[in-house]
């Protein structure tokens, strides 16, 4: 009997101990840097400072929120880019979120750009979001493209739910510049058929679960599930996935802290 009690102790202790760290986690945002090189870079634009986030999955105006504003401040970037999720597809508290969204648009010195992921199309209220969007002066740049300091920047809508026209988004675009790509899922990459392109993407949260000896537990990709985090190369066209700010199904995470990427382009 009490090696029974000792046995459901620990159990207890070590179950206890990982909800623990896994609800610390949440509120851990971690700073990236990422350096890429592409061809035909203006050197003037090795100066700007990019700022990639993704999957906010907004709820309230909460401590989280808070941190993230705290830490994009101390980084001061020229342009923010948003890959999608920024709400939650329960997300119904507006005045709340018009309340970050002002505080978060004084931030960068240049401009906001943003695509729709999943959540945003599962949103019944998606119309009231495009519409605080548009008051903030956050631009949407679904499936299309806009010329920035010397570089392409495309934006496609969310590749998971098939609403990405790659090709509409990049028919105006000079494919001997570069190029940055933004998607809310890496599961555009393979869609990629031209070079000297970064692209940005999120919707994997890192795994957000991944306990010692079993990862992948929230891994929302059709295939290509490799592409789960970090940094690939693949003939001369780049992709970053971006662990996320929020969390899906279960505020948790583990092993898969919230992040901020800092981009620094340069030429070569």
């Amino acid at each position: 009997m009490r090696k029974v009690i000792v046995f459901f102790s620990a159990v207890f202790i070590i179950v206890a101990s990982l909800i623990l760290i896994g609800l610390i986690e949440l509120t851990e945002i971690e700073t990236n840097t990422l350096e890429i090189k592409l061809q035909n870079l203006p050197l003037w634009v090795e100066k700007e400072s990019f700022v990639h986030i993704s999957d906010i999955h907004f709820r309230h105006f909460s401590k989280r929120e808070k941190q993230l504003l705290e830490k994009l401040k101390e980084i001061n970037p020229d342009y923010i880019f948003i890959t999608g999720d920024f709400i939650d597809w329960i997300t119904r508290n507006w005045s709340s979120l018009e309340e970050f969204l002002d505080a978060l648009v004084k931030i960068p010195k240049k401009g906001i750009y943003f695509v729709f992921g999943n959540h945003e199309h599962r949103n019944r209220r998606l119309n009231e979001f495009i519409k605080i969007l548009d008051r903030k002066n956050i631009q949407v740049i679904n499936n299309q493209s806009v010329f920035l300091e010397g570089v392409y920047l495309i934006g496609v809508d969310d590749p998971h739910l098939g609403f990405d026209r790659l090709n509409k988004a990049i028919e105006n675009v000079d494919m001997k510049m570069p190029k940055i790509l933004l998607a809310h899922s890496p599961e555009i990459f393979r869609k990629v058929n031209f070079k000297n392109v970064l692209v940005l993407a999120g919707h994997t949260h890192g795994g957000q679960i991944n306990l010692p000896f079993i990862s992948n537990l929230i891994l929302p990709l059709k295939y290509d599930r490799k592409y789960k985090s970090g940094f690939f190369g693949e003939d001369y066209k780049w992709l970053y996935v971006n662990k996320g700010i929020g969390w899906t199904f279960l505020p948790f995470r583990f092993n898969a802290k919230p992040e901020i990427t800092i981009i620094k382009l340069k030429n070569g």
